[in-house]
C-alpha cells in the first residue's frame, strides 16, 4: 500500500526543472494585429455559430411537433 502511495505522488509530483523559456507556447509567436484581423477565421467563427443555431432551433422544433404529436395521441 506504501509502495503504491509513493508512485502516485511520484507521478502526480509537478516538475521543479521546468525553465519559463522552455514551457511557453509554441503558438504565441507574435502579437496578433488588430488593425488587419483574419477575416478567414471570423468568417468560420461567425457561419459555424449560425449552423450550430439553426441546426438547434430545428431540432427544438421537431421535438415540439413530436411532443405534440405524442400528447394529442394520448389524449385521443
Amino acid at each position: 500500500m506504501a509502495a503504491t502511495l509513493r508512485a502516485a505522488k511520484w507521478f502526480l509530483q509537478v516538475p521543479s526543472k521546468v525553465t519559463p523559456p522552455l514551457s511557453r507556447s509554441v503558438f504565441q509567436v507574435g502579437k496578433e494585429d488588430t488593425k488587419n484581423p483574419n477575416w478567414i477565421k471570423v468568417g468560420l467563427t461567425l457561419s459555424s455559430t449560425v449552423l450550430l443555431w439553426v441546426m438547434l432551433i430545428k431540432h427544438h422544433d421537431y421535438e415540439m411537433a413530436e411532443y405534440e404529436r405524442r400528447k394529442k395521441e394520448h389524449d385521443s
